[in-house]
């Protein structure tokens, strides 16, 4: 049987994907709240309780869909054959290149983040999300490792799921001035240069 918990997680998520399958099908705008509730099963108070109005349902939406995401590749990282021996560019460049094809497989996500990416990256250097700052603090940790100071690090890592992420969406949504595959080369070694920046003097 289900815990207290568990059962707050479970209809927090079924109000998160309904919404998402209803911002993807009628646009954020056009969907009410009433709409996400009927489509969850729950009660119009019990979506109070977890969100504080349809822009926080949208913030937390991305952030979750990010979290996945990302929380997926480092899993994937982890079972990497020699993983204990890869360097920092080597983890950082699984975890963008796994990103880069996780985007381009669902176009879904690419549509939604496309059209709120501040609401999500902000969260990698502001916290808020335990599903993002888990995935944030092993890279954070990796950096810091490395020499570089917390903030630093932050700093980073904000830069390169924000070139990312954006160029990616773009590329795998037409919106952009290139293909995902004319552009992946040129992104790659972007990522690279910036997880070259030095640690604190």
């Amino acid at each position: 049987m289900a815990t207290v918990e568990e059962k707050k997680t479970l209809k927090r998520n079924s109000i998160l994907d309904a919404a998402s399958a209803l911002f993807m099908d009628k646009s954020f705008a056009a969907t009410a709240v009433d709409d996400v509730v009927k489509m969850a099963g729950v009660a119009k108070g019990t979506f109070y309780l977890y969100f504080k109005d349809k822009y926080d349902l949208l913030d937390q939406i991305v952030a979750h869909k990010t979290a996945e995401m990302f929380g997926e590749g480092v899993r994937r990282l982890r079972e990497a054959s020699g993983y204990e021996r890869f360097s920092l560019k080597e983890k950082i460049m699984f975890i963008t290149e796994y990103s880069e094809d996780y985007l381009a497989r669902h176009r879904e996500l690419a549509a939604l983040l496309s059209r709120n990416f501040s609401a999500c990256f902000k969260r990698f250097v502001s916290g808020g999300s335990e599903e993002i700052d888990s995935v944030v603090s092993l890279f954070a940790k990796a950096f810091c490792d490395e020499g570089y100071s917390e903030n630093r690090a932050k700093k980073i890592i904000y830069l390169i799921t924000e070139t990312v992420g954006s160029v990616c969406c773009e590329a795998v949504m037409g919106t952009g001035p290139f293909t995902l595959e004319e552009i992946r080369p040129v992104l790659n070694k972007a990522v690279l240069n910036i997880a070259e920046v030095k640690p604190d003097d």
